[in-house]
């Protein structure tokens, strides 16, 4: 399963105002600084619970998908905007993207027969996937938050391209409730 980013979300969860706010900075010199503390902190959290919480498209890569139930590791998706398939040639064949079902609150995809038990068919999904800025849990909005802080005082001691370079248990444990368990 390899997941593909198709660009930038429509807009991030919290935004610059509302960081700015947090961190009581008035001038504008460090906006730029700043907006990048919010993706590095929306993607920590995304790594770390397997949501998605700004909306945006993905394309989804599966190497001859055997079982039709597919637990997906990023969620939630929203809708299939496209299915193909590749035959042994590589040649792609579209497949109807409404044949493939979101099931589990977007958690898994069912696939239809033509997509799944093929040796050497490889599919690939367009998916329109995550939360809207508006439906992002309040937790995870004050973890964000609550890194860009940390990411914003540590940017002296760790570059930009290194934040957050520290997960406080404070963060941790607003992010417990949404983290994926295992077994």
């Amino acid at each position: 399963m390899i997941w593909i980013d198709n660009g930038p979300p429509a807009a991030e969860p919290v935004t610059l105002a509302e960081a700015k706010a947090h961190l009581r900075i008035d001038r504008a010199d460090e906006d730029g600084t700043i907006e990048g503390f919010l993706r590095a902190a929306r993607e920590t959290i995304e790594a770390r619970t397997g949501l998605v919480l700004a909306r945006c498209g993905f394309r989804l890569c599966l190497d001859s998908p055997a079982a039709a139930d597919l637990a997906l590791s990023r969620r939630p998706a929203r809708a299939v905007l496209a299915a193909r398939w590749f035959d042994g040639a590589g040649t792609p064949q579209h497949a109807d993207p409404a044949a493939v079902r979101i099931v589990r609150d977007g958690g898994a995809l069912r696939l239809p027969r033509d997509l799944t038990g093929r040796t050497g068919c490889d599919v690939e999904l367009e998916l329109d996937m995550g939360l809207d800025a508006g439906a992002v849990p309040d937790m995870l909005r004050l973890a964000i938050l609550h890194l860009v802080s940390i990411s914003f005082d540590m940017r002296g001691a760790a570059s930009a391209a290194m934040q957050p370079a520290l997960m406080p248990p404070l963060v941790r444990g607003l992010l417990a409730p949404y983290r994926r368990v295992g077994l």
